[in-house]
């Protein structure tokens, strides 16, 4: 989820750098341009258009894959299995935090953790047996 969270971060700073630099420069002037200008003008725009439009479907699918594994983990039975995840992966608190929330030591929350991380496996393999 980690690893989910970095990619739309990234995406959407390449998409911000998109839009601040595609209608920067009108491509709409009052002075002759020759046609291989305009043609290149154009073909760039296209380009960038449909670069933003991929960069948009990019996140809307890491954003339905997080939320899917979201929806698993709060399908975890035990709920201290489910808070651990959550702090950690969801919220990205950092162990000794996570822990401080839970009031656990670090070396109980890592083993929460662990088991929690066990479970949603399992939990997963079982729901790809299912499709």
């Amino acid at each position: 989820m980690k690893w989910i969270d970095k990619e739309i971060s990234q995406l959407y700073l390449e998409l911000q750098y998109l839009e601040d630099g595609l209608f920067k420069q009108s491509t709409l002037t009052q002075a002759r341009v020759q046609t291989s200008r305009v043609n290149s003008s154009e073909k760039q725009l296209v380009a960038k258009l449909e670069l933003k439009e991929d960069i948009t479907s990019r996140i809307d699918r890491l954003t339905k894959g997080r939320l899917e594994l979201v929806k698993l983990i709060d399908k975890l039975d035990n709920p201290k299995y489910r808070l651990v995840l959550n702090l950690y992966y969801t919220q990205q608190k950092v162990d000794l935090e996570a822990g401080e929330i839970m009031n656990v030591s670090k070396t109980t929350f890592f083993r929460y953790l662990k088991l929690a991380l066990t479970e949603l496996a399992d939990l997963i393999t079982h729901a790809e047996k299912e499709n």
